[in-house]
């Protein structure tokens, strides 16, 4: 395929994802606006309980990206009895992870809100939103699933229409919910958290009802019919290479969004305004990172499908290509997060001092958001598309558990350091991993694939 031709699928996979994201990041941000009017300890109760969530949404994911690495090569070759074989691989593994966490935040709420915050009026509140939120874990496990796996073999625009679909149940209901209208009972965080369960069933069942009637290239359906029906095809096991590629990837998405988890922790024990602060901070970091999101995963889907098909040479010119796309995008989400840190702090019902933090976070996170699109696009798009998933992991864990979190507990809980010091420091491995990203890419193994 010519440079034009890679662009062209490019955009035809990343515009959906992005759109995708833009509307999930409209989601969250009706979630924070609304109960951001209900004052900092909801807002802090909803945010803190869903790290929960955070960790399931990254897990989950990883497990299908680990297997859409896999599928997107086999769809280059067009092996469908391999891909089939990933399928049965994906769901077992991604429904067990989700019922384990489920079961966690709907039986156990108490100890976990306790892991994030010692401030009992937001655990009282964190537990209430958890017992109902749990359940959804289950609904949007199947989702995420199914349409990473889609989006390997370019089947994209599905996932954009069942985050509309999410977007106008879930805003719907925590309108009604949250403060009572329409004759409905004034159920607060409670009400957010049913407009969220209600949203992701509404989301998977329509995912089902697509895959029965259109779905066609992987012929999902069909497979568990016949899974079940005890006529699967015989095909080699593919068991130790769908974990030699999805371990890594899991445990790289588990253990990066447990970093995240400890970072809010760190954040939760320097107040409650800071905890406010930085939810505010981080919808904005979603909105500024669609279009990230969007290009990472189609240059990951793209990667996997030419190596499959064996076009090593391509690889030099879709490098060169998907990083220069990266600064741009890049540079365009550190815009758009200056650009709200003068408006979006202002709409919630929020202290002062809440507000000023926000903005000193927005405006040190603004050059975070260059570098993050970089490293992304080395690690996520370039390395793991062409399954060097092993050094992607190994980054993750050492900068963040070795480098980040330790300095950032030192910085925040022990130095006392001011709030915009503590973040840079813990941000600082975005930066570095453009380094070391940069320097895999040029090494003995990929000499032959990226640079000659």
């Amino acid at each position: 395929m010519k440079k034009n031709g890679y662009m062209r699928l490019m955009v035809s996979v990343a515009v959906p994802i992005a759109v995708q994201s833009l509307l999930g990041f409209i989601v969250n941000l009706l979630d924070t606006l609304m109960l951001g009017q209900l004052g900092e300890v909801p807002l802090s109760a909803s945010s803190l309980a869903n790290q929960v969530f955070f960790v399931v949404t990254m897990v989950v994911n990883g497990i299908g990206s680990g297997a859409g690495v896999l599928i997107s090569q086999y769809w280059g070759r067009k092996d469908m009895t391999s891909i089939r074989k990933i399928l049965t691989y994906t769901y077992v593994t991604a429904f067990a992870f989700a019922a384990a966490a489920a079961l966690a935040a709907v039986f156990l709420p108490g100890p976990v809100m306790r892991m994030f915050t010692k401030d009992e009026a937001v655990i009282e509140v964190g537990v209430s939103y958890l017992r109902i939120v749990g359940w959804s874990y289950l609904f949007f496990t199947m989702t995420a699933a199914t349409t990473c796996v889609l989006r390997a073999v370019h089947t994209v625009r599905i996932a954009m229409v069942l985050s509309a679909v999410a977007l106008c149940v879930n805003g719907g209901i925590n309108y009604i919910l949250i403060f009572g209208k329409f004759g409905a009972p004034q159920m607060g965080v409670e009400g957010a958290a049913v407009g969220t369960l209600c949203a992701r069933a509404a989301e998977c069942i329509l995912l089902v009802m697509y895959l029965v009637k259109c779905e066609k290239k992987l012929g999902i359906i069909g497979h568990f019919q016949r899974l079940i029906r005890g006529e699967e095809e015989k095909s080699p096991s593919l068991t130790g290479q769908y974990f030699r590629t999805s371990i890594p990837v899991i445990v790289n998405e588990l253990f990066w969004a447990l970093g995240e988890s400890v970072v809010s922790m760190v954040l939760g024990r320097m107040g409650t305004e800071v905890v406010s602060a930085n939810a505010i901070y981080a919808n904005i970091s979603q909105l500024s990172g669609v279009v990230v999101t969007g290009v990472v995963s189609a240059a990951c889907v793209i990667v996997g499908n030419v190596i499959g098909a064996g076009d090593f040479k391509s690889l030099r010119m879709l490098k060169k290509q998907f990083q220069g796309v990266s600064v741009v995008v890049g540079i365009f989400a550190g815009v758009v997060m200056l650009a709200c840190m003068f408006v979006v702090p202002n709409l919630y019902n929020v202290s002062e001092a809440t507000r000023d933090y926000a903005r000193q976070i927005m405006l040190f996170g603004s050059a975070v958001e260059l570098c993050r699109a970089m490293q992304t696009m080395n690690m996520m798009g370039i390395l793991r598309g062409a399954g060097d998933v092993n050094f992607a992991m190994l980054n993750d864990l050492l900068f963040l558990w070795l480098f980040t979190i330790p300095l950032g507990m030192m910085a925040g809980l022990v130095w006392k350091w001011p709030v915009p010091a503590v973040y840079i420091v813990l941000k600082l491995d975005q930066f570095l991993k453009i380094i070391t990203s940069e320097a895999r890419m040029h090494g003995n193994r990929w000499r032959s694939y990226l640079v000659h």
